[in-house]
């Protein structure tokens, strides 16, 4: 023990920096006895240290685990209520810091979070429809441009006409595909640059969004 003097004698003592007597570990309960503690330090000595990245919820296993398995319920029972005390004060913290101590201004927060709650997926609902009619602008754009490119080539046929007679289709898709975007209110065809990158935004808003409401 690092700083501590250690004596070995009928029972097993230590002696804490400027601490003037021993002190017997037999007095501090069954818990620290010279066997339990010896058979603790030969368990400790093969444990494997929990890895830094864990979360929360598995350290809290680990460290209840510790405590059962070692028969340590004295110890146990301190760490609960330290933990308690510990999560008790974020939650006063958190009511202190919101000046959420009076009742009625609490209650008019978890309104005002609900509310918010609400508001955001209502928004997300909006943006994914949105997403879905921008998905079909980018498919009716895409398409058009390729019939336009059919269209303009026609300039350059030897047999204009035969040229048309043969790509009849692309014609009649064209004309259909530019009713279409303009019941969608697309009176100009935007590049694919342009339509990839709102698609990307509203995508990140989503997103961004579904954040926020898991963490409220």
């Amino acid at each position: 023990m690092a700083g501590y003097e250690v004596r070995q004698g009928k029972h097993l003592s230590f002696r804490a920096p400027e601490q003037k007597n021993f002190t017997y570990m037999k007095l501090l309960g069954s818990y620290y006895t010279e066997e339990n503690v010896r058979t603790r330090l030969e368990k400790n000595r093969y444990k494997t240290k929990a890895p830094k990245h864990l979360s929360q919820e598995a350290r809290l296993y680990i460290n209840i685990s510790t405590y059962v398995t070692t028969g340590n319920w004295e110890g146990f029972e301190r760490w609960a209520k330290l933990n308690n005390l510990k999560e008790a004060a974020r939650t006063f913290n958190y009511l202190s810091e919101n000046n959420l101590l009076n009742y009625e201004d609490f209650q008019q927060h978890i309104s005002d979070m609900e509310n918010s709650v609400k508001a955001a997926e209502q928004r997300i609902e909006e943006i994914s429809a949105e997403l879905g009619t921008q998905r079909l602008i980018q498919k009716h754009c895409d398409s058009y441009r390729l019939c336009r490119k059919v269209i303009e080539d026609c300039k350059s046929a030897k047999n204009p006409k035969a040229y048309r007679i043969k790509h009849q289709t692309e014609y009649q898709l064209h004309d259909s595909l530019k009713k279409e975007l303009q019941d969608l209110g697309v009176t100009k065809i935007p590049s694919s640059k342009k339509t990839g990158n709102g698609l990307k935004t509203l995508n990140l808003n989503r997103l961004l969004l579904s954040g926020r409401n898991k963490n409220c």
